[in-house]
């Protein structure tokens, strides 16, 4: 557990970077630091590995001040991963994911075997081990810095806007994939990030800081959105925060209907506005009018896996207005039109 006890940065002219920060991100878990710019953030985050030292206040990690802690020490028990990855240009991947074992003493084929492992845990080739970062597309690198900030198999896992450089798409498959390793390595993580989005997706407790480092709310991501501290966090949430909420909402109270469905050779009429038409291993291939017409396309989401929002995305991107419910394999499982869709958004605002 990472503590902050009424910690204060100032610096030399006065500026207070941060102000009498206390709270606490537990074991296992990812306290995401999110705010505007000049929050203090970053700030709060380096001085839990003392790259910046407190002004007042206390910092303690398992209940150990890590004011007495010597930096190198305490570092080296740290993982840290900022933006563009920072990667030494002059090394190989190997080695770049074997540097801190490589201070700690490891000899040199223990280091590399525990490199190639984390290569392959974050989804890299591991062919990409003799390349040098030039040679790795930016979304590669920010896995590489993953991975070698997890080489030492710390407890402890600082993020410092490390996703923010490459584009939504590689973004959003870097989320999910420090999703997918938290589940396995139950690390004890602090993110920052400027993203309200990216902070609701990845926080298991999101602290939202206001201008001049005051704490303005601690709370996990579903009370955040439902129950905003005051008009400060209500305005950062945005005025779609409603729509966010979906994506803590489960789908498996939809109701779905599996009569709307055709093969690909379907040429006959009927009084349904819209039907879908399925491939022969019954895979949506597109919308058609019930009438007769043109083939448009269709937005599906994973039944029982995505939230709400996903399939409330789903009907949006869709002519018909309707959302395709499909299994773990893509195969249909059922769709949910637009009236379906239209009762259970009532039942999440009335509840």
């Amino acid at each position: 557990m990472i503590t902050f006890d009424s910690v204060t940065k100032r610096y030399a002219d006065g500026t207070i970077a941060v102000d009498n920060l206390s709270l606490e991100a537990p074991t296992g878990q990812i306290t995401v630091f999110v705010g505007p710019s000049g929050c203090g953030k970053t700030t709060s985050l380096r001085m839990i590995n003392r790259m910046i030292d407190a002004t007042e206040g206390q910092i303690l990690l398992d209940g150990e001040p890590v004011q007495g802690i010597d930096p190198p020490t305490l570092r080296r028990g740290i993982g840290y991963v900022i933006q563009q990855a920072g990667l030494f240009p002059h090394r190989k991947i190997v080695d770049n994911v074997a540097t801190v074992p490589y201070l700690l003493g490891w000899d040199k084929k223990k280091a590399r075997d525990r490199a190639m492992e984390l290569l392959e845990r974050v989804g890299l080739d591991p062919k990409m081990a003799q390349r040098y970062p030039f040679q790795l597309s930016g979304g590669q690198q920010q896995r590489v810095g993953v991975a070698r900030a997890l080489a030492a198999d710390p407890p402890v896992l600082l993020m410092d806007e490390p996703f923010s450089a490459v584009d939504p798409i590689v973004r959003t498959s870097l989320q999910d994939e420090l999703l997918r390793l938290q589940s396995e390595l139950n690390k004890t993580i602090v993110f920052v990030t400027h993203d309200i989005d990216e902070a609701i997706k990845l926080g298991d407790r999101v602290a939202v800081l206001r201008v001049g480092g005051k704490l303005a709310q601690l709370a996990d991501p579903k009370t955040l959105l439902s129950e905003p501290a005051d008009d400060f966090v209500r305005e950062f949430l945005g005025h779609d925060r409603g729509i966010r909420r979906l994506q803590f909402i489960r789908t498996d109270g939809l109701r779905l209907r599996t009569d709307l469905t055709v093969p690909e050779d379907y040429s006959g009429s009927t009084a349904e506005p819209w039907l879908l038409i399925v491939s022969g291993d019954n895979r949506p291939i597109a919308w058609i009018p019930g009438a007769g017409g043109e083939r448009e396309p269709y937005g599906s989401f994973v039944w029982n896996r995505d939230s709400m929002r996903s399939a409330l995305d789903a009907a949006l991107l869709s002519p018909s207005g309707c959302a395709v419910a499909v299994d773990d394999d893509g195969k249909v499982v059922g769709v949910v039109t637009r009236e379906a869709m239209d009762e259970a958004l009532a039942v999440v605002a009335d509840g």
